[in-house]
């Protein structure tokens, strides 16, 4: 979750398009699920294009708490922002710990269960290893040295995050080291969301962080809300397939999402494995996880991206309420059996272009 920074306005607005555009093919698909009354709200915060829709609702100023939460949470999680928390953890790594807020603890906590569940792969203390390779928007610039991604990496290792329940603080045990929640707090902030609307007696609504979608109810006739799951070897102008849910959250993690390109015409893409410190190489270009949560969801997406297939796949069955959808770097799809009467692949469109297997 990069936040906004004023050295980076213009690749923000770069990217608003394009999630603007992807957000148009994902609402093309649930733009029939009500045809009552509904209330729309969009904005651009935790640097990409947040929308929220309730359906069966005509009171607008329903969406002021979920949205006043997004906006507390995006400050509160940014590494950004002078004076955050992740900033201030980071200005005292080695030093001493700090005090933090309830929901920078508690999303920091769960991180740290996924860091061990998954082996390391998912590591929130990436931080480090995010800012030296810098990937934003699609741009042509060159590859930290390898000497420097050696270095750095040294600075990455969940275990020496300490948490004090007690005073509720937070410590990083060495200098250099700092947190980034990329990977997990859009998930989070959904969830967070939901029980708001929720809470508010509400029945059918839809969250969209910038493709972290979490849906309620299903479509005011009781059937199901249907997402669209992207093309990555054409990103914003098409879908593999769809998949129907009534609730629960989408979350698609791919190599296609932000990256850069070197003078040589190489590739480096943003989900960086922490155990090597460069991009991820598992065989993988996409991976969609549908989960109950969607903090799980969001941390499950980059953990299987990393983990790769067969690993990935083990990770998905040893999960309850956990499916998943992989797509290999020699576009073959491979959908676990939860989602086999729920994905629906479009064959007429891309039969040719990928192959699709059940597990």
């Amino acid at each position: 979750m990069n936040q906004i920074g004023t050295k980076k306005k213009l690749k923000h607005v770069i990217l608003f398009a394009s999630v603007v555009m992807a957000t148009f093919f994902l609402m093309s698909f649930l733009a029939g699920c009500e045809q009552g009354k509904t209330v729309t709200r969009s904005d651009f915060l935790l640097d990409t294009f947040v929308s929220i829709t309730l359906y069966g609702e005509s009171d607008e100023s329903l969406l002021d708490q979920p949205f006043e939460r997004i906006e507390a949470l995006n400050t509160t999680l940014t590494a950004f922002e002078t004076g955050s928390d992740l900033g201030l953890i980071k200005e005292n790594a080695g030093i001493q710990p700090v005090v933090v807020s309830k929901d920078t603890y508690r999303i920091i906590e769960k991180s740290i269960e996924y860091s061990k569940s998954s082996g390391g792969y998912f590591d929130v203390t990436i931080g480090p290893l995010v800012d030296l390779w810098g990937i934003h928007s699609p741009e042509i610039k060159e590859a930290p040295a390898r000497e420097a991604i050696n270095e750095t990496k040294l600075k990455t290792d969940y275990t020496k995050i300490v948490l004090n329940p007690d005073d509720q603080s937070v410590y990083l045990t060495d200098a250099g080291m700092s947190i980034n929640l990329g990977a997990i707090a859009k998930g989070y902030i959904a969830d967070e969301v939901m029980q708001i609307i929720s809470a508010e007696g509400i029945k059918h609504a839809l969250i969209n962080l910038g493709g972290n979608v979490m849906v309620m109810g299903g479509k005011a006739d009781n059937s199901d809300f249907e997402i669209g799951v992207e093309d990555p070897r054409n990103p914003g102008n098409g879908y593999l397939g769809v998949l129907s849910l009534k609730d629960g959250s989408v979350v698609t993690s791919g190599d296609y999402q932000r990256y850069f390109t070197d003078a040589a015409g190489q590739k480096y893409h943003h989900i960086l494995d922490p155990f090597t410190g460069y991009p991820s190489k598992s065989g993988l270009i996409q991976v969609t996880v549908s989960a109950s949560k969607s903090v799980d969801a969001d941390s499950l997406s980059t953990t299987l991206f990393l983990l790769g297939l067969d690993e990935g796949l083990k990770k998905v069955e040893s999960l309850p309420d956990v499916e998943a959808i992989f797509i290999t770097d020699e576009n073959h799809i491979v959908v676990t059996s939860g989602l086999k009467d729920t994905f629906v692949f479009d064959k007429k469109n891309y039969g040719n272009t990928y192959t699709i297997t059940v597990r």
